[in-house]
């Protein structure tokens, strides 16, 4: 058999992808190629398609994800509204809101009925200051329905959350394949050099070719 015949194909030789693609078809003739190389070709070819898989989940979770999100916003909608509040107190910062937030105790009126309770203020706010608040239907101080653009950022973020943890499960998956393809190429090859290693250095103290002694 000539060089020729057992070296790649001029067109794949630039083409790692295609023979890759043919190996793992079983569709690579070359008398080189291992039955390791063709597992590891499966393996490479499993890869490309999770990751892509993985994009398109992780794409349709999050717009999933944003649909309800924006059915719940509108749901949710009608059912806050915007009122002054004025503050009773000072306000009080608790350690568990963001720098430039704090807390106090104002009073504000809805619907004719006055109300009374801890509202959200900016860090420094002092007593008898005017704030704008959210309230749901009963008076009660809510939290505001996020405008769009948050809601768009929380589904994105679950998205690439959803995305990492099939990125992180699946490389875990390709390095510990990759090892024991590895390990049984190894194997073998060790095998193939003891049979063929006498014949080709000459010697001829291996069992079964007469020169034991």
């Amino acid at each position: 058999m000539s060089a020729a015949s057992m070296s790649p194909r001029p067109s794949e030789a630039g083409r790692p992808v295609l023979r890759h693609l043919r190996r793992a078809a079983g569709l690579d003739r070359n008398p080189l190629c291992r039955t390791a190389d063709r597992a590891r070709s499966r393996l490479l070819v499993g890869a490309v398609l999770l990751a892509v898989l993985s994009v398109a989940a992780a794409l349709v979770t999050a717009q999933v994800l944003l649909h309800d999100m924006r059915a719940d916003a509108r749901r949710t909608a009608p059912h806050r509204h915007q009122v002054t509040a004025t503050t009773l107190a000072a306000a009080v910062d608790t350690g568990d809101r963001p720098l430039d937030a704090a807390t106090a105790r104002a009073t504000w009126t809805l619907a004719g009925a006055t109300r009374t309770g801890t509202v959200t203020v900016p860090s420094g706010t002092p007593q008898g200051t005017q704030v704008p608040i959210w309230v749901d239907d009963a008076g009660a101080a809510a939290e505001p329905v996020p405008p769009d653009s948050q809601l768009a950022v929380s589904a994105a973020s679950y998205g690439l959350m959803a995305l990492a943890a099939a990125g992180t499960v699946s490389t875990a998956v390709f390095v510990l394949r990759r090892g024991v393809l590895d390990h049984r190429a190894a194997d073998a090859w060790e095998d193939d050099w003891t049979a063929v290693e006498p014949l080709w250095s000459g010697r001829t103290d291996r069992p079964g070719t007469g020169g034991e002694r």
